[in-house]
């Protein structure tokens, strides 16, 4: 008897067993070629150094790193973090070696073992493997990332990695799945009891340092949730394994779709909510099972919701079109939506409860019940109310009729900015429910059609432009503080003043007042000191006209990074004189670090 589970019996062999989209398998075996050959030029191989793949849990990327290691032949080395297994190679443990281990091994650090591991899965070659075979290092259970100390000493691994030159180029997979977890605006932090700083999360930006993520020697790809379509073909071919020869056991294809749309796209989930499924009385395809009996289907759906709901169910692009499009009771389906939307939508508003009328005076305020609940849209938003906000107000306009309606949804937009204080213990603990209700309210319904498309706020371009305008006026004050003997008669010249009031450039001063003698530097001409050239940003004023190139927001994009900008505070990011006249000390900035984004 196999009592193994489903989802390691029946582990994807080929590449027709899996259920990920093509693109995305064509996309990591390019990757894997050149990392091995080279590509057509042949020196490609010194640039493939490091995978990452990225994606929400269970969407195969696992699973087919291991098919293709069938298909192209080569080994995988991976690292897990266990006390008697430090590193697997297919089945081997090379962290056992008998009694070559002495006293000390045994207080060996953790992160001293995995990079013990690293220096020798990247320069030894397994006895037990064939010496033509080539070999991957998978690293999935990565050491302990949210401790700065172990975080700094993985970044300097990978650091020395990708700039080694070894005689045998070994490429580096690194999966990271997706935590699922929403911002942290201060109403958020309120309604966890947050007393601290925010909690780290483990994601692609604390694991691969921003130099290799940005530079040549990483390469990303993304996989999506499971397409409902892929994902009931391949609990179809599951279904015809485990019950080949019990055929009227096998579960309806009607089941079958029915725990597709509930897993959310993670394949995983589904496989282990069907083998839980099966174990009790469930609907069969030859119909022997429990009589059928009204509302049978969506009990069903209820039990396989409670069984397979996510921590986060809902992406981002629907979250915002769910709010923007506004759908209340009584209005009509759209014309592009399916049969079963239909009909979803007509047991939907059976189960509306009415709104209780209202008085003459507030009658423009009477609505149809909403199809939208507020608080399982709140349950399964991956954003919080500050990155939701921006959304809304980057997108609301092409949603309204009237002014009247963009003029509501400011004021709301409005009022929950200024609601509570600064710090999180004074916020407003229900902004994320009163942003979604007062933009539901405000919107016209229902909502024409008139092929709306959701953009991302443009103000994240904004921030990072802003980011590297600040950075340049650094740049050049260093260079200044650096090269005062050089220039100090130069910049008593131009400023007319004294030698002790010549030293202090604060950073409004390198930005409003040093532009045009940074030209005139440059137009001297001092081959041996030459000023920064990223001075011209701001000393040239170079105006740009806005083209309107929004970004438009894909159905599975997960604004990550986003969300951490809205949350951290930057010191001495501004260019405030009181701020910097705060910490003038000596004649120049003492502190005048600016904190990463």
């Amino acid at each position: 008897l196999d009592d193994r589970m489903w989802v390691d019996k029946y582990e994807p062999s080929s590449e027709e067993e899996l259920a990920v989209h093509e693109r995305k398998v064509d996309d990591v075996r390019q990757w894997l070629n050149e990392a091995f050959h080279g590509g057509p030029s042949g020196k490609l191989h010194k640039y493939r150094r490091i995978l990452v793949l990225t994606g929400p849990a269970g969407t195969g990327k696992t699973a087919t790193l291991r098919v293709l290691s069938r298909e192209m032949n080569f080994d995988i080395t991976e690292w897990r973090n266990a006390p008697a297994d430090d590193f697997i190679d297919q089945g081997h443990n090379w962290g056992d070696e008998g009694s070559s281990h002495d006293g000390a091994s045994s207080y060996e650090s953790a992160y001293a073992k995995f990079e013990t591991f690293m220096a020798r899965a990247l320069s030894c070659q397994n006895v037990f493997a064939s010496s033509s075979r080539r070999k991957i290092v998978l690293l999935e259970d990565l050491p302990n990332i949210i401790h700065a100390p172990t975080q700094a000493q993985f970044h300097a691994t990978l650091q020395a990695f990708v700039t080694s030159t070894p005689s045998v180029y070994v490429p580096v997979v690194v999966i990271v799945s997706d935590a699922g977890l929403r911002g942290e605006a201060v109403d958020e932090r309120l309604n966890r009891g947050a007393f601290g700083e925010r909690d780290n999360v483990v994601d692609v930006r604390t694991i691969i340092p921003k130099s290799l993520l940005l530079g040549p020697y990483v390469q990303q790809v993304a996989f999506n949730p499971i397409a409902p379509t892929l994902m009931a073909k391949a609990l179809q071919g599951l279904m015809s394994k485990q019950f080949a020869r019990s055929s009227s056991l096998r579960p309806s294809k009607e089941f079958l779709d029915l725990v597709a749309e509930t897993s959310s796209g993670d394949i995983r989930s589904a496989i282990m909510t069907l083998q839980f499924a099966c174990v009790v009385d469930c609907p069969s395809a030859s119909g022997r099972s429990r009589k059928k009996t009204k509302g049978s289907k969506s009990s069903t759906k209820v039990v396989l919701e409670a069984v397979t709901r996510r921590e986060q169910t809902l992406a981002l692009f629907h979250l915002v079109g769910k709010i923007m499009y506004n759908k209340r009771k009584g209005d009509p389906p759209s014309a592009s939506a399916k049969v079963r939307d239909r009909r979803r939508e007509q047991e939907l508003d059976a189960g509306l409860v009415p709104s209780m009328p209202l008085p003459k005076i507030l009658a423009h305020h009477e609505r149809a019940p909403s199809r939208i609940d507020v608080d399982s849209l709140y349950a399964d938003s991956p954003v919080d109310s500050s990155l939701l906000a921006l959304y809304i107000h980057q997108n609301y306009p092409q949603f309204c009729n009237e002014m009247e309606h963009c003029e509501n949804i400011i004021d709301w937009l409005s009022c929950i900015d200024s609601s509570g204080g600064e710090a999180w213990y004074q916020a407003n603990p229900h902004r994320f429910h009163l942003l979604t209700l007062g933009t539901l309210h405000s919107l016209p319904s229902p909502v024409e059609r008139r092929g709306q498309k959701i953009f991302k706020p443009e103000f994240f371009d904004i921030w990072t432009k802003e980011k590297d305008a600040h950075e340049r006026v650094r740049d050049v004050r260093t260079w200044l503080v650096d090269q005062v003997g050089l220039i100090m008669a130069f910049i008593r010249t131009q400023l007319n003043v004294s030698q002790e009031k010549a030293t202090p450039w604060s950073q409004t001063t390198v930005a409003t007042q040093l532009g045009g003698i940074l030209k005139a530097y440059d137009a001297k001409g001092y081959p041996g000191r030459p000023a920064p050239t990223t001075h011209r940003l701001f000393s040239r004023l170079l105006f740009t006209q806005n083209s309107s190139a929004q970004t438009q927001l894909a159905e599975n994009d997960v604004e990550v990074q986003d969300v951490s900008m809205l949350d951290e505070t930057v010191t001495g990011s501004g260019l405030t004189e009181q701020d910097e006249m705060n910490e003038l000390t000596g004649g120049w900035l003492e502190s005048d670090d600016i904190e990463d984004f």
